[in-house]
């Protein structure tokens, strides 16, 4: 039986030139590449299913490609061909070693990886030491790589991959030439969703790619991981449509929360529940809707901003906000999500029908701060003048003016 490939891994990349959404980091490494000042340490940093991983490959790729003839030196385009870049190929290069200190975190772990640092390189020009989740490691691990990472032999390189790069201790990353990789912007994970699917005979509507795009959050392979499902739910005809993937991520159409989120906004709270419940009658996840239902307001916020958007208020708008932000927690942490979510559009929606913060601030003329002066100076002179009569009714007292 033929090995089945995920997607996520059939299409990694492996050259500088197939990564995606990551321009200024493989203009960075090419320069540093074909220049040949290559140090000794890297460090990529970056949220999940970013490229981390794979960009460490293709960088022990580049710097182990001898080329056809044996000769050639450390290039950003490897050749692909030469027996170090076959064995990258299959996972099986004796000189490039993955370490996962996500499972392997002690001091004696590290000290492996100091031992095997002392042997020269076999197959390639360099001994790798690729580390993912390297932030896993223990207070006394960081401490016994230190001395190896800021001298190490001539023949080591050492890469590292984090998503908490703020977990790693800072004796570390001055030792390290440090990269982010960002998320990849949701037009660039769109066209490359459309592009993959095509590849695999399946026509991506724009709408569903752009959905995924949405939910994966600049994760390619969160994003490879929703269109492979997709696949298996795909029509006769191979098409993908945006309903297919709104049905497989458990929620509701950009439609139908637009029009909840109308519903909040204009204080309509009924009518708001009803959608709610109609909704989740239809198998939308409670947490699916809440999420989206923030995301809308966000783009609202937005667009206030940015003049598009006349109806609400800006200041209500970000109250909402916070009302959201404080509900998070509740939808995550409760044992009864919808239940949570109906109680969420009540507070938004009762909360959207205050009148408006700016009509509620009214600007005071200079006339009538005087007038307002004059009245107090007035009632001033009535107090005085009412005290002096009380005092002067009691026999025998000494009766004084008051000032």
């Amino acid at each position: 039986m033929q090995h089945y490939v995920v997607l996520s891994r059939k299409y990694r990349p492996k050259v500088l030139d197939d990564l995606i959404g990551q321009d200024i980091l493989a203009r960075s490494l090419r320069s540093c590449l074909d220049t040949k000042k290559v140090p000794h340490a890297f460090l990529f940093h970056g949220i999940r299913g970013v490229g981390k991983t794979t960009t460490a490959r293709i960088l022990a790729r580049c710097l182990c490609c001898t080329g056809v003839d044996g000769k050639t030196d450390v290039t950003s385009s490897p050749c692909g061909t030469c027996r170090s870049c076959i064995a990258m190929d299959k996972d099986q290069h004796m000189d490039v070693m993955e370490f996962d200190a996500a499972s392997r975190t002690g001091v004696d772990d590290i000290r492996e990886v100091i031992d095997a640092a002392q042997y020269m390189p076999v197959l390639g020009r360099y001994k790798i030491f690729i580390i993912d989740e390297v932030h896993m490691l223990s207070k006394s691990a960081f401490n016994a790589l230190l001395k190896t990472l800021e001298e190490p032999p001539a023949h080591v390189k050492f890469i590292f991959a984090t998503t908490e790069i703020h977990k790693i201790p800072e004796t570390i990353l001055s030792r390290c030439m440090t990269f982010q990789l960002s998320p990849v912007s949701a037009t660039a994970l769109s066209n490359y969703l459309v592009d993959v699917a095509r590849k695999e005979g399946f026509i991506l509507e724009q709408a569903a790619a752009n959905t995924i795009s949405e939910e994966a959050e600049g994760s390619v392979r969160d994003a490879l991981s929703i269109l492979e499902q997709a696949t298996m739910l795909a029509d006769n005809a191979h098409v993908i449509t945006a309903d297919t993937i709104v049905d497989l991520l458990g929620g509701a159409s950009s439609g139908d929360i637009e029009a909840l989120l109308e519903l909040i906004l204009d204080a309509k709270t009924t009518e708001a529940l009803v959608k709610s419940e109609e909704l989740m009658a239809k198998g939308a996840d409670p947490f699916v809707i809440f999420k989206n239902l923030q995301g809308a307001l966000y783009r609202g916020i937005v667009d206030k901003v940015g003049g598009k958007l006349a109806k609400y208020s800006l200041s209500n708008l970000l109250y909402l906000w916070q009302i959201f932000l404080k509900q998070t927690e509740n939808m995550k942490n409760s044992a009864y999500p919808k239940y949570v979510l109906n109680a969420a559009i009540i507070i938004l929606a009762h909360t959207a029908s205050f009148p408006d913060i700016e009509k509620l601030m009214v600007k005071v003329r200079p006339e009538d701060e005087t007038a307002a002066q004059q009245e107090n100076a007035i009632a001033q002179d009535n107090s005085k003048r009412l005290i002096n009569d009380v005092l002067n009714k009691f026999p025998g007292s000494v009766a004084r003016e008051v000032e």
